[in-house]
């Protein structure tokens, strides 16, 4: 048996975490990488070691291969675990750490290379008697041979990167009309994501589930199904919620499928931790997609369902260990639900959000967390949006969903917009609670009704604002130089209320309050949009607290201001209010027709050039951000009078890119 001594995780954030925690509890020291934005990244500060990796972007870094080996050497670390995405599919360098003599945490670079290949994946498993799509290698061929390919599959097609997963490189083709298009832009997503721009078609299969069997496999000749997991409530192709085990599945398709998952391991001598995913039919056919020859991202459902800790067992079995097959029960025990919250606005396109995460709390009594993140940090840019997932597990899988929905709505987050309400209102709607689950169930249910009926805190969102209106005062008294003792907004005589305008998500209509202070330190007179809102009164408070109780209701508020924003939170949710500035800084509107970037990203190709005449609806350029890709489009007919980018360059937040002079008719 070979003993890991020191073990170096070539990955960052929520994963690198994770693995730190089981390795810590084996009593095995642990290295960090860490590039130039993760520099105080929660993984770094957890992490015994840490080794620098210069630069920003993934190629520079976390994908950067010899310096990667190069931290073990110089670190004594003995083992690699590769966590998932980055390296974690890559044969190549699985081979470099065999090479090196570093035990390497996960399968053979031969089964790693042999699995990579999702075309090839299909062949071999195919002669194991596992079912697959029609499918097809779409990379080098003419446009007429790939609309003829086309053809031959069948549309509407998916376009998947051969080399990758997560989403990227993946489109959905309708027509002909798009393929040339799509193709290329899924080439080039899957060549930044996975540094390999081959991409296949496939037969779409119209909203089918997509389970997922977690396989395992020793060095004894071992290998076993730990069940499945069901993954199909997915935004671009990328899993947001997953649970185990799936309400689809009967213990005799249970059996089945397990088989052929373990069937489709066996075929190539498979060790360690993988899974196998399936694509199931509304008549209960499955079809194999592919095989993940690495840790899953939600692998913690499998561990509350079966009571074993994967990452433990990955280290053990890359120690030389024997499954403990006496431990894996019969069949799955209880009902995990995890989510996965990101970064992003679902409400606009999923488009990522960066930047400093204000506040980043959760009570963990009730669930488990896994993060790479806590108060304070900064979200970079340059890597994925996940900020965390949350799990819960219960006897039923009502019960599960009900911790989790719970546990959702009190999670203090703010400075970066989240799917937080998404995901309350998925686990709260009544065809989720039914089990009925599907790939389109995100087209049948909008982000926006789900997100509406996700946070109640909208529900009371005049009170929101008074407690925020009162808070600021609260801050200002807390600043002043004399009387800092009198009450906030407190007069000798009575005079003008207070004041404030605030700007709600989703409206351009300003909320204005307004209030007077009495003499005895409570409030009166307050309105809201200009209504009196009765019986207010403040039981306690600060500049970051407030007990406030309004027509006898009382609620606690927790108040961040950051900058223009202020976040309020309570036991119904979270509102992010911006302050209505009352007088505009010269200069900082952008003039008529500017095309401005939605997030920080860097520019990946400009489409036009300057006095170009374009449609309404064409692309401008492509952004890349947190691992994707997306298309700036111009909003209306005209003419390019400005490009203020470069392919290639970074861009900030409201940035202007392009600049368009709308035309009419048949102007040039």
């Amino acid at each position: 048996m070979k003993e890991i001594r020191k073990l170096l995780i070539a990955n960052r954030g929520e994963i690198a975490c994770r693995i730190m925690r089981s390795a810590n509890e084996m009593g095995i020291s642990t290295v960090a990488l860490f590039s130039d934005p993760d520099t105080n990244a929660l993984h770094v500060r957890c992490a015994n070691e840490a080794f620098y990796l210069p630069g920003s972007s993934p190629a520079e870094t976390y994908l950067n291969m010899d310096r990667i080996i190069e931290a073990c050497q110089i670190t004594g670390a003995d083992a690699i675990h590769p966590g998932y995405g980055f390296l974690s599919e890559n044969a190549q360098f699985a081979k470099k750490v065999e090479e090196a003599n570093i035990t390497f945490v996960g399968p053979s670079a031969d089964s790693i290379e042999t699995m990579g290949s999702k075309l090839s994946a299909k062949e071999l498993v195919e002669s194991h008697g596992v079912p697959t799509l029609k499918s097809a290698n779409l990379t080098d061929l003419s446009k007429d041979n790939l609309c003829q390919v086309a053809d031959d599959i069948g549309y509407p097609l998916l376009i998947k990167a051969s080399s990758g997963g997560g989403g990227r490189g993946m489109r959905i083709v309708e027509n002909s009309s798009q393929l040339q298009d799509q193709v290329d832009a899924a080439k080039r997503e899957a060549l930044s994501a996975f540094g390999d721009a081959t991409v296949f078609a496939e037969r779409y299969l119209e909203n089918p589930r997509h389970i997922e069997v977690q396989v395992f496999g020793d060095s004894h000749g071992n290998i076993v199904s730990l069940f499945e997991r069901e993954c199909s409530i997915q935004r671009r192709h990328q899993k947001i919620v997953e649970e185990a085990p799936s309400s689809a599945i009967t213990p005799e398709l249970r059996h089945q499928i397990g088989e052929v998952a373990v069937n489709a391991a066996k075929s190539v001598n498979y060790l360690g931790a993988g899974t196998v995913e399936f694509l199931l039919s509304g008549s209960n056919e499955f079809f194999f997609l592919e095989m993940n020859t690495r840790l899953q991202v939600e692998h913690p459902v499998t561990e509350f369902v079966t009571g074993l800790d994967l990452v433990r067992l990955q280290i053990e079995i890359a120690q030389g260990g024997k499954l403990p097959l006496d431990q894996i029960p019969s069949e799955p025990q209880g009902h995990a639900i995890e989510v996965r919250l990101y970064a992003e606005d679902s409400l606009n396109e999923w488009m990522p959000s960066a930047g400093d995460l204000d506040l980043f709390e959760l009570n963990t009594n009730n669930v488990r967390l896994d993060t790479g993140y806590q108060s304070g940090d900064t979200v970079p840019v340059s890597y994925d949006s996940m900020l965390a997932k949350v799990i819960s597990y219960a006897n039923t899988r009502a019960e599960s969903a009900k911790k989790l929905a719970r546990a959702l709505r009190e999670f203090s987050i703010a400075g970066v917009t989240t799917n937080r309400d998404l995901l309350v209102g998925i686990l709260n709607e009544q065809e989720f609670l039914e089990g009925k689950t599907d790939t389109g169930y995100l087209q049948r249910h909008l982000p926006q009704d789900l997100s509406q009926s996700g946070n109640d805190a909208h529900r009371y969102v005049e009170n929101y604002a008074v407690a925020a209106a009162i808070c600021l005062q609260y801050e200002q008294r807390s600043r002043a130089k004399v009387l800092r003792e009198l009450p906030s907004g407190w007069r000798n005589l009575v005079s003008a209320p207070q004041h404030y305008e605030f700007l709600t998500p989703g409206s351009q209509d300003p909320l204005e309050i307004t209030y007077l202070m009495s003499r005895d330190g409570g409030i009166e007179k307050v309105t809201a949009r200009g209504n009196a809102i009765e019986d207010v009164n403040v039981i306690s408070g600060n500049e970051s607290f407030l007990d406030l109780a309004v027509g006898g209701v009382r609620s606690r508020f927790t108040v961040l201001h950051k900058a223009s924003k202020v976040h309020v939170q309570s036991v119904h949710g979270t509102i992010t209010f911006e302050i209505k500035e009352r007088f505009v800084e010269p200069g900082s509107v952008v003039a008529p027709g500017s095309m401005i970037a939605p997030m920080p990203g860097t520019v990946s190709k400009i489409m036009v050039e300057l006095n170009q005449i374009v449609e309404a609806g064409e692309i401008l350029l492509t952004m890349e951000a947190m691992k994707m890709e997306h298309t700036i489009t111009a909003p209306a007919r005209g003419k390019v009078v400005e490009v203020d980018i470069a392919e290639g360059s970074q861009v900030s937040s409201g940035q202007v890119l392009v600049v368009l002079m709308e035309i009419d008719g048949e102007e040039t």
